[in-house]
């Protein structure tokens, strides 16, 4: 008989199992601000070069991210990380898209990367929003 170490196992099969994410790194580099899609978000690690100046790029609306999670639910979360790339001293300034709430500091400096947490707190059509918590950076 299976181990169960959670009581979530009892209400939903998908925590039923140790999962193991599947990371696809996005690289980009523009000489401006990107509004990021949920692909690259889904993705869990960002590669960012500033290309020369600080950028504030933006996630994903709440709904369109909502969309892209099946059996989303409240609380529903994932994780992901941010690389600052840049070869001048420029930061990259994470901005939430509608429906979201940024906790914490949004910016990662030169050389440094940065880890994030998105907790979906609706998930209601036309009401969707999400908290995406920083939990701070590391040099690389």
């Amino acid at each position: 008989m299976p181990r169960v170490s959670s009581h979530f196992a009892l209400k939903d099969g998908r925590f039923a199992s140790l999962t193991f994410p599947l990371i696809v790194p996005a690289t980009y580099s523009t000489a401006g601000a990107v509004t990021l899609t949920t692909d690259q978000v889904l993705g869990g690690l960002l590669l960012r070069d500033g290309n020369g100046g600080a950028r504030t790029d933006t996630l994903p609306n709440a709904s369109d991210l909502v969309e892209a999670i099946q059996g989303c639910l409240v609380g529903t979360s994932f994780t992901f990380h941010v690389r600052n790339t840049s070869s001048t001293a420029i930061a990259i300034t994470i901005a939430v898209g509608t429906g979201g709430t940024a906790s914490g500091t949004m910016t990662i400096a030169q050389n440094f990367a940065k880890s994030f947490t998105i907790v979906f707190t609706n998930v209601t059509v036309g009401s969707e929003a999400y908290t995406c918590y920083s939990l701070g950076s590391v040099a690389v």
